[in-house]
């Protein structure tokens, strides 16, 4: 194109649909268009563009891509077989253009998008060309993709850090730079004949949808009138699609002389009788039927009023004051047992050697029977250490609260070993705090030595 036309392309506002200029040079994408040989096709070097790091991007041009691939191939069979040639054709550029990174992580990957897409737009040609699109066309197509690219792009941080703009795509195919402008002339100059560029249309359609702005992207109420431009143009394409097909028999023969009633005809209020009746009778079968079921259901609920309840057996209790009978007696333990809870002390004399935080061998059968109880009724145990007061002096164990908390978790340990899940208990040491008497005497001091087991019911 040359420099003239392009500092002479007037900013028009949003396109008529209904209008058209016959004299303008702009008429149907004539800006595309060289004097000499219609559609211009890009050229191989370009030496009015500025140098750029991405120049060997674009060095080569469409005329070398050929259809050697079984890729290629196919694409060229499925655009024979589509409804729509070029949409189809068009298809990679549009997914292209719908799935625009929004970040990139290095501009080298900035140089492979651009080259896959020049590549990609060489193909496109290419198969338009072997699957005789019109040149004109597919040139239009193509501007209004790089175009719609070009903003793509050039919308990202990327696009602005790897100057794009500088060495755009639709500057090396057509020559140009001022797509937002001349896509939406395009679009008024096309719709003035829909039929023939309906497919063209289509895919600026598209290409709308998937958020071009051009030139309205930076005056007052912009996107109004692009949501405008896109409700006329769908409409345009609606009128051009929704046709009132051809008769099936242009030139069928009239029939002659006057139709026939039928012989047999029957008369509307008989008709209408019948339907009553129909009606009428549905009704009263639905109602006999739902009579019956809810008279069934009756007789079910009322016989299931008679059956006799049943009574609950209560929670299971420990038997710990049943079956520690003779200790309790011994007083080696005592039993105190509610109806949410179970307690057995352990004398710390009669389970324990002076000093110690093993279990006596002789206090393991009491405290086998104390786990078999606990996991019948399922129950919760807490074990509690208890010492007298007076400080003790043996290697290993530093304080009375340290040796509360070793007898505690070996009597746990026992009670594990018997069964009784370890999720299920608990263990703590008090030491000297908690005493139920005095320390000043032995007798006092022997009664605070002692270990408690706390069992809950589930």
């Amino acid at each position: 194109m040359s420099e003239s036309q392009m500092t002479d392309s007037p900013q028009v506002p949003a396109p008529d649909l209904t209008t058209q200029d016959d004299d303008s040079l702009q008429a149907l994408g004539k800006f595309l268009m060289n004097e000499s040989q219609g559609f211009s096709r890009p050229a191989s070097g370009n030496a009015s563009r500025p140098a750029t790091d991405d120049a060997d991007l674009f060095a080569a041009p469409a005329v070398d891509v050929v259809v050697k691939t079984d890729s290629v191939q196919q694409r060229v069979m499925a655009v024979n077989a589509a409804a729509i040639p070029l949409l189809e054709a068009a298809q990679p550029l549009l997914r292209a253009l719908s799935e625009m990174p929004e970040a990139i992580p290095s501009p080298a990957h900035a140089s492979v998008l651009k080259r896959t897409l020049v590549n990609e737009i060489n193909l496109f040609s290419v198969v338009c060309d072997e699957t005789n699109i019109p040149w004109k066309k597919m040139a239009i197509v193509r501007y209004c993709l790089c175009t719609a690219l070009d903003e793509a792009a050039h919308a990202t941080s990327w696009g602005l850090a790897c100057a794009w703009s500088q060495s755009n795509l639709l500057n090396h195919f057509e020559g140009d730079n001022d797509g937002g402008n001349k896509f939406f002339l395009l679009v008024g100059r096309l719709s003035v004949n829909p039929q023939e560029y309906a497919d063209v249309l289509e895919i600026m359609l598209r290409i709308l949808g998937l958020g071009l702005e051009g030139r309205y992207s930076i005056i007052e109420n912009g996107e109004r009138q692009l949501t405008k431009i896109r409700q006329q143009l769908l409409t345009l394409l609606q009128s051009t699609r929704d046709t009132v097909p051809a008769a099936l028999s242009p030139h069928a023969l009239a029939l002659r002389g006057a139709v026939k009633r039928p012989r047999y005809a029957v008369p509307v209020r008989v008709t209408a009788l019948f339907g009553v009746l129909l009606v009428v009778g549905s009704f009263i079968t639905c109602k006999y039927l739902l009579a019956s079921r809810e008279r069934a259901a009756e007789l079910r609920i009322a016989a299931l009023s008679e059956v006799q309840g049943f009574a609950v057996p209560p929670a299971q209790r420990l038997r710990l004051a049943v079956l520690l009978k003779e200790e309790i007696k011994q007083q080696l333990v005592s039993v105190d047992e509610t109806s949410s809870r179970s307690k057995v002390i352990f004398h710390s004399d009669a389970m324990f050697q002076v000093g110690s935080a093993n279990v006596r061998p002789e206090m393991m059968g009491i405290l086998k029977r104390v786990a078999d109880e606990i996991r019948r009724v399922n129950g919760r145990v807490a074990i509690v250490g208890h010492t007298d007061s007076l400080p003790i002096h043996k290697p290993g164990i530093t304080d009375n609260q340290m040796l509360s908390e070793m007898r505690a978790a070996d009597v746990a340990n026992v009670l594990r070993t018997q069964g009784v899940p370890g999720s299920y208990i608990r263990i703590e040491g008090m030491g000297d705090r908690q005493p139920v008497s005095q320390n000043d005497d032995a007798k006092g001091r022997a009664l605070n030595r002692r270990v408690e087991i706390f069992v809950t019911y589930k």
